[in-house]
C-alpha cells in the first residue's frame, strides 16, 4: 500500500529464481499484469488486490497459482477459461489442427477458436470438431455451465465420457461421435431436460447407455453403435436410441415394426396369427358355399350313387386347378403314401419360408437376421440419411411378379374350398377339398408375406427387390420339382397315388343305366301297342261314321229298305 501506480514491470520476470512473496496490493497498479507473473516458482505468492484498475484477465498461468490471491476473482480469472485450459491440456491442445488464441494471456476465452459466448461472456458453444483432439475429455467441462452446444465429434478422444456433462442443465446439443471413448456405462443422468440431440457412434462404448427420459422424436436425435455386426460380444444397449449403427458405420433407425404396434413381439409371433386367420377365413367360405348350396338344390334327391357321381366329377375338376404336374394332386388320391408325401413337402416349404421370415426381424440387438442397415450417419452432418435406392417401382415390379405367380393358386385353393361346401359331394371328398384348396391357398399366401417382410428388411433397391422374390417364390415350385423326381425314379407308382375314378361306383353306375334302359324300352313297347289299339278303334270309328253319311245322302234307299 505505497500508492504505486502505473503498470507492472514486465522485467519483474527477472526475479523468478529469487522472488517468494510479491505483495503490491491496494495500489493504484493499472493496464495488464505482465505474464511473467505466471512463472513465477510453484510456492510464491502474490498479492494484487486492491488495484482495480488493473485490465482483464489476468495471465492464465497465474491464474493457476495457488498463490494468487485473486485465483478466484471471476472478471480476472473466469472460472470457464481455466476450465478450457483444463479441456486444452487434457486434449493435447498443442497438436489440434486449429487452436487460434487459445491459452492467449490477455484475450478473452470467448475469443478462442471454437468458443462461442453470450453477451455475458459465457460459454453456450465449444465447437471443435474434426480438430485433431486427442488424449482425454477432462471433467472441469461441467464449469461450463451455460454451454448449449457441445461439438467434439470426429477426433480421436481416448477414456470415458465424464458424467459432469450430465450436470450441464442447458444442453440441448451434444455430438461426442467418431471419437475412441470407452467405457462400460455411460450415464447422463436426468438432468438435460433441454437435450434435442446426442449422437454417440463410432465409439468404442459397451455396456448399457440408461435412459434419459427425453422424448426423442427425430431419427438423428439419439444415435449410438448399438446395431450388429459389433466389435464386442455383445453390442451396446440403448433402448431409447432413435438410431443404431454397427461396427462398419452403417446405421439403421430404432423404433417398433407394425406387429409390435399391434402387440407382438416379432414376425415369427404374428405369423401364427396370420394362419389362424386365413384358416378362419377358409372356414368361413366352407360355411358360406354349404348354406348357399342347401338353399339353391334342397329340391334334388341327394341319392348315395348320384353324390359318389358328383363327386368324382368335381373331383377331376379339382385336379385340373392343382394341375397334373405337383405332389399336391396326390390329396384328391386315397393313397396314405400320398397324403404323407404331400404333407412333408408342404412342411418343408413352410419350414423354408419361416427361415426368411426370422431373417426378416428388426431386431437390431440380434446378429441372426439379415436386416440390412441402409442409414448412414455421417462425420460431418448431424443428420442421418437414408442411402437405399429402392423406390415405389421396385415394389410395382414386386406386386407384378406376386400376382403373376402366386394369384392363381390363390383363386384356385378359394374355389376347392367352396366346392367342400357342396352338400351333395361325399363327406370323404369334401374333406379332401376343403384341406387340399386350405394348404394350397395357405402356402402361396404365405410366400407374399414373406416376400413381403424380406424385401422390406433387405432389399436396398429395385432390381434386389426382384432377385429376393425370385429365390422365394422358387420355394413355391418345390412340390412340382418332387413330383418330377417320382415320376423318374418309378413312374408307375406315381400312377397309383394320383387320383383314380371309383370303379365301384361306375359299375354301379352303369348298373343302374341298364336297369332304366330295359325300363325305357319296355315302357316304349307298351306304348306302342297301345298306339296299335287306338288306329285300330279309330279305322272302326272312322268306316262306321262312312256308312252313317251315305244314309243320310240317299233317303230312299232307306224307305226301300224299310227303314
Amino acid at each position: 500500500s505505497n500508492a504505486l501506480s502505473g503498470s507492472i514491470p514486465t522485467e519483474i520476470g527477472r526475479l523468478l529464481d529469487t522472488v517468494e512473496n510479491l505483495n503490491l496490493s491496494n495500489n493504484k497498479l493499472n493496464e495488464f499484469i505482465p505474464s511473467e507473473l505466471g512463472k513465477l516458482p510453484e510456492n510464491s505468492l502474490v498479492y494484487l488486490s486492491g488495484n482495480t484498475g488493473l485490465s482483464v484477465p489476468a495471465p492464465l498461468d497465474l491464474c493457476f497459482k495457488h498463490g494468487f490471491d485473486l485465483k478466484n476473482d471471476p472478471i480476472l480469472c473466469p472460472s470457464e477459461r481455466g476450465a478450457l485450459k483444463k479441456i486444452y491440456d487434457s486434449a493435447k491442445g498443442r497438436e489440434w489442427t486449429k487452436s487460434t488464441n487459445w491459452l492467449h494471456d490477455y484475450k478473452s476465452h470467448c475469443f478462442w477458436h471454437g468458443v462461442v459466448c453470450n453477451r455475458n461472456e459465457n460459454t453456450i458453444k465449444l465447437e471443435l470438431f474434426t480438430n485433431s483432439l486427442s488424449g482425454t475429455l477432462n471433467p472441469s467441462i461441467a464449469h461450463l455451465t451455460f454451454l448449449e452446444i457441445l461439438d467434439l465429434s470426429d477426433n480421436d478422444i481416448k477414456g470415458s465420457i465424464p458424467t459432469e456433462i450430465g450436470n450441464l442443465t442447458n444442453l440441448n446439443y451434444i455430438r461426442l461421435s467418431y471419437n475412441t471413448f470407452v467405457g462400460n456405462e455411460t450415464n447422463f443422468g436426468l438432468n438435460l431436460k433441454k437435450l434435442e440431440l446426442l449422437q454417440l457412434h463410432g465409439n468404442r462404448l459397451t455396456g448399457t447407455i440408461p435412459s434419459l427420459n427425453l422424448p426423442f422424436v427425430e431419427r438423428s436425435s439419439f444415435v449410438a453403435d448399438c446395431g450388429n455386426p459389433s466389435d464386442f460380444g455383445a453390442s451396446l444397449i440403448c433402448d431409447h436410441c432413435t438410431m443404431c449403427c454397427n461396427a462398419v458405420g452403417d446405421c439403421y433407425p430404432k423404433g417398433e415394426t407394425p406387429v409390435q404396434e399391434l402387440g407382438y413381439d416379432s414376425y415369427v409371433e404374428f405369423t401364427w396369427t396370420y394362419f389362424a386367420c386365413i384358416f378362419g377365413v377358409t372356414c368361413a367360405i366352407a360355411f358360406i358355399s354349404h348354406v348357399y348350396d342347401r338353399c339353391k338344390h334342397h329340391h334334388i334327391s341327394r341319392a348315395t350313387v348320384s353324390r359318389q357321381r358328383m363327386s368324382n366329377r368335381n373331383t377331376k375338376y379339382a385336379l385340373d386347378m392343382i394341375g397334373d404336374d405337383s405332389v399336391y394332386q396326390f390329396f384328391l388320391g386315397k393313397s396314405l403314401v400320398g397324403w404323407v408325401i404331400v404333407l412333408c413337402t408342404i412342411i418343408a416349404q413352410m419350414w423354408m419360408l419361416f427361415l426368411f421370415v426370422q431373417g426378416a426381424e428388426i431386431d437390431l440387438s440380434n446378429d441372426n437376421t439379415d436386416l440390412v442397415y441402409t442409414w448412414k450417419c455421417s462425420r460431418d452432418q448431424d443428420e442421418c440419411r437414408d442411402t437405399g435406392d429402392l423406390t415405389w417401382q421396385g415394389w410395382v415390379a414386386f406386386a407384378i411378379l406376386m400376382v403373376a405367380h402366386v394369384l392363381k393358386d390363390i383363386i384356385n385353393g378359394s374355389r376347392m374350398v367352396v366346392l367342400s361346401g357342396k352338400d351333395r359331394l361325399i363327406l370323404q371328398t369334401r374333406i379332401k377339398f376343403f384341406f387340399g384348396g386350405t394348404l394350397l391357398g395357405a402356402v402361396s399366401l404365405f410366400t407374399f408375406y414373406v416376400s413381403t417382410l424380406y424385401n422390406f428388411a433387405i432389399a436396398t433397391s429395385n432390381t434386389e427387390i426382384i432377385m429376393n422374390s425370385v429365390v422365394i417364390l422358387f420355394i413355391c415350385d418345390v412340390d412340382e420339382l418332387i413330383f418330377e423326381i417320382l415320376m423318374v425314379v418309378n413312374s408307375a407308382w406315381v400312377d397309383k397315388l394320383c387320383y383314380q375314378e371309383d370303379n365301384d361306383s361306375v359299375e354301379r353306375g352303369s348298373e343302374v343305366e341298364y336297369i332304366n334302359k330295359r325300363n325305357l324300352e319296355g315302357a316304349v313297347e307298351d306304348l306302342e301297342k297301345d298306339i296299335q289299339k287306338l288306329q285300330k278303334t279309330m279305322d272302326t270309328m272312322m268306316y262306321e261314321n262312312a256308312e252313317l253319311k251315305m244314309l243320310i245322302s240317299f233317303p230312299g234307299a232307306l224307305v226301300r229298305f224299310g227303314v
